[in-house]
C-alpha cells in the first residue's frame, strides 16, 4: 500500500456537496478532517478551505489500488458537477 495523499484544489461549497454525498453512501463523515471506514478500507481525509487531501490508511492487499481509483474517480465526478 502507497499511503500517499491524493489531493485536489475544493471549494467550500464543493466540499460540503461531498460531504452530504458520502455521508449519503453510508460513511459518517464530519468536520474538516477525520478517518472513515467502510468494507475494509480506511481512509484519512483533511481539508483546510482550498485543498482536499485523502489518504487510504488501510485496506485489503488486493484492494488497495482499486481503493485509491474509486476515491479519486468519486472526487472528480464531484468536482465537474
Amino acid at each position: 500500500m502507497s499511503n500517499k495523499a491524493q489531493i485536489w484544489k475544493v471549494s467550500p461549497e464543493q466540499y460540503a456537496a461531498m460531504q452530504s454525498q458520502v455521508n449519503a453512501a453510508g460513511i459518517a463523515i464530519s468536520g474538516n478532517s477525520g478517518a472513515a471506514e467502510k468494507s475494509g478500507v480506511k481512509a484519512a481525509w483533511d481539508y483546510d478551505g482550498e485543498n482536499l487531501s485523502v489518504t487510504v490508511l488501510s485496506a485489503p492487499p488486493f484492494m488497495t489500488g482499486v481503493a485509491e481509483r474509486k476515491i479519486a474517480s468519486a472526487i472528480n465526478k464531484a468536482l465537474e458537477g
